[in-house]
């Protein structure tokens, strides 16, 4: 008898610790730090967004880090294999004020990327998971320009992926505070 109850006692603990692992999937949302980034031309080339709240300044933020998803130089390192919703958003603005800068239409057909990339060590580049691109369009007041892009899809990774987001302009990140990335195992 007491071989049978120790027995239903172990079945027990075992099914409570199963029960208790779906909400323990890892998880993570980071929200866009304030950086200041260098002057300069439009870059055509993609660019990673760096600039993150992580860690413990995570607890000012709407952001968490949850179940071994840590963070590193600007990307989300997943701890487990599995299927991941990946996200981001990108609130992108445009100060166009100044009298001396003079009004150019062939900005019009410059096209803005934002995607998030997989870099995984055994394949030693990055790979681009989901992208959104749109036309830049010129404010039509000339002072100033805001739009923004939104991306998420579910994707397969392995352990140990990073995730990163990136940008084909970096200058139009103005707000970052209203910037967010994140993931999490379904």
């Amino acid at each position: 008898m007491y071989v049978i109850i120790q027995a239903h006692v172990k079945i027990e603990l075992k099914n409570d610790y199963l029960s208790s692992i779906p909400d323990m999937k890892p998880a993570a949302k980071l929200v866009g730090q304030i950086s200041y980034p260098k002057l300069g031309p439009q870059r055509k080339e993609m660019e990673a967004v760096i600039a993150w709240y992580h860690g413990r300044e995570l607890d000012y933020t709407t952001g968490f880090m949850r179940y071994g998803v840590r963070y590193q130089n600007g990307r989300l390192i997943v701890p487990l294999t599995g299927t991941y919703n990946i996200y981001s958003f990108l609130s992108l603005t445009e100060n166009d004020d100044s009298p001396d800068v003079p009004f150019d239409t062939s900005r019009n057909a410059t096209l803005v990327k934002h995607a998030m990339y997989k870099y995984n060590v055994k394949l030693g580049k990055d790979v681009e998971l989901v992208s959104s691109i749109q036309t830049h369009r010129e404010s039509t007041n000339r002072n100033f320009n805001a739009f923004s892009s939104q991306i998420s899809t579910l994707v397969q990774l392995e352990a140990g992926d990073e995730i990163s987001v990136k940008i084909s302009d970096i200058l139009l990140i103005s707000y970052p505070g209203d910037n967010f990335f994140g993931l999490h195992m379904i």
